[in-house]
């Protein structure tokens, strides 16, 4: 019983807390160092057509941070349950849990009184741990790319935890309230449902300038996406727009089923919520676009610079990264797709496979314009032509094995791959076997035999190190060579009656199944 006892307690401690909002991210330094981030802020500037934030943020080490998200900022916290908890009801404690939680939010919605003490506001983004929105700021431009965005992806995290709490928020109190609003024959009483929704309304608005401070941000930082993580950058940008979406959706949606009283805001925030992702959805846009037409610059580089080591067939890191960037893609299939609809019609997106979704067919341009400037930079890279086919196979099956669907044309240039490495590496050994008079393989002094085991030697022990990463390609690999010299080696055996070889079919089968270990 006293372990039952224990484990209960544990239990009901679990499900109490677990409704707090989750931590987007981890409680580190967004730099890994040992110093905090604290945002130093300057005010924005303005423009003929209206308020613009002109974005640029510096950050002082020695300042703490903003403090982590936590649920006790926004309600008070549940009561620490006993061990001995039997007989405890628990949708009793998870009642009277919400009822404080209500009634917290009901204190600030009577102390912001229709906007009329902005102190109430401040205070509920304070709790929201998003209080460094009410200042202005702008962009430092001596930050470098890399530190100006992890800066702006600590800070979306703490952002897009708010509008998810803001959230939970509207949907527990607008039924409560508005059900408080009127008396039992429909009178309208005080319009706490109504106060609340300009709080909301005046909080997401205070909120908004964090999304011009980002999209500036992104275009700050556009170039190479393994100098600023593209994949990262982007998906940051497509959360900061779902949440800012789904906040807006609900917001409205509890309007429009509310009291009258109600309805009548949201005008203004849902005028701006509209504004800013419209600008979103041109930024992301615009973000895909410099993705794919950087392939280009990324692989005209030199080997040290596009970050491929000399001399290795292994994966490139513009293959990584636009693998990295093509999961980004299809984790946001259907709002991405959508974006790209509407590139299409406006005429800025022209696939050239008009079959199929519009995302799909840029994964598809994007891998074979990859694939096509590694095949072309590759010549340059390799004197060794063995390497670069393995090279190519490497990358192509990279990005064949990790895109999500078939792709039929990069299946087909890999088998062809493989064929030519075949060709430069081992039909030169053969030759010594099929035809060595005419190709004079070998010197009069030579045997057919004594010129092949040293050239297989030879070869052997030159790739016995190269690299095939993935096991599948690289018992693929073993196979073709295995089937491509073991029979040849075994026909002239036979034709010359060879019965003690010194090296036998089955022991160079078995040293060509080490290859490509790395």
């Amino acid at each position: 019983m006293a372990v039952a006892s224990v484990w209960w307690g544990s239990w009901i401690r679990s499900r109490v807390f677990s409704s707090a909002p989750r931590r987007a991210g981890g409680g580190g330094d967004v730099d890994g160092g040992g110093g905090s981030l604290q945002p130093i802020y300057s005010e924005s500037s303005t423009s003929g057509s209206g308020t613009t934030t002109t974005v640029t943020i510096s950050f002082d080490s020695a300042k703490e941070r903003p403090r982590a998200f936590n649920s006790s900022m926004v309600l008070p916290k549940a009561p620490v349950v006993e061990e001995n908890v039997e007989e405890l009801d628990m949708a009793k404690v998870i009642e009277e849990d919400r009822m404080r939680k209500l009634e917290h939010l009901k204190g600030l919605v009577v102390e912001f009184c229709g906007g009329n003490n902005p102190d109430a506001l401040e205070k509920w983004l304070s709790e929201l741990d998003v209080g460094w929105v009410l200042h202005k700021f702008k962009i430092d431009e001596s930050a470098g790319s890399i530190r100006i965005w992890r800066q702006f992806q600590y800070f979306a995290e703490s952002w897009i935890l708010a509008l998810q709490d803001i959230n939970e928020s509207i949907s527990k109190c607008f039924d409560v309230w508005c059900s408080q609003d009127r008396d039992k024959k429909g009178t309208s009483k005080k319009p706490l449902a109504s106060e609340f929704a300009l709080l909301v309304e005046a909080t997401v608005l205070e909120m908004l300038p964090f999304v011009d401070a980002i999209i500036a941000a992104a275009a700050r930082t556009s170039g190479r996406p393994e100098a600023i993580a593209a994949a990262d950058k982007l998906q940051v940008l497509i959360d900061v727009r779902n949440a800012l979406s789904m906040a807006s959706e609900q917001f409205l949606l509890s309007l429009f089923s509310s009291s009258p009283c109600v309805q009548s805001t949201g005008g203004k925030m849902r005028e701006n919520v509209s504004a800013h992702l419209a600008r979103l959805d041109e930024t992301i846009w615009n973000t895909m676009v410099a993705m794919m037409t950087g392939t280009a610059a990324w692989t005209a580089e030199d080997n040290g610079g596009c970050g491929h080591p000399c001399g290795s067939s292994d994966i490139h890191q513009v293959t990584r990264s636009i693998i990295r960037y093509i999961k980004v893609l299809r984790a946001n299939y259907r709002s991405l797709d959508r974006i790209l609809d509407d590139a299409n019609l406006r005429g800025e997106f022209k696939p050239d496979n008009e079959s199929g979704s519009h995302l799909n067919n840029l994964i598809m341009e994007m891998v074979h314009s990859t694939e096509d400037k590694l095949v072309s930079k590759s010549k340059s890279w390799f004197e060794d032509q063995s390497l670069r086919f393995l090279f190519l196979i490497n990358n192509s099956y990279f990005m064949l094995r990790l895109v999500g669907f078939p792709m039929p044309v990069l299946t087909r240039r890999i088998d062809d791959y493989i064929n030519g490495y075949l060709i430069v590496s081992w039909v030169p050994v053969l030759r010594c076997l099929r035809d060595p008079a005419t190709l004079r393989c070998f010197a009069r002094t030579s045997s057919p035999l004594t010129k092949f085991q040293s050239k297989f030697h030879k070869t052997y022990a030159a790739q016995k190190l190269w690299k095939v990463p993935h096991p599948y390609m690289r018992k693929m690999l073993r196979k073709a060579i295995v089937e491509k010299v073991i029979p040849v080696f075994t026909q002239f055996l036979e034709d010359n009656s060879i019965s003690t070889p010194g090296v036998t079919p089955k022991k160079l089968e078995e040293m060509l199944g080490e290859l490509f270990e790395g």
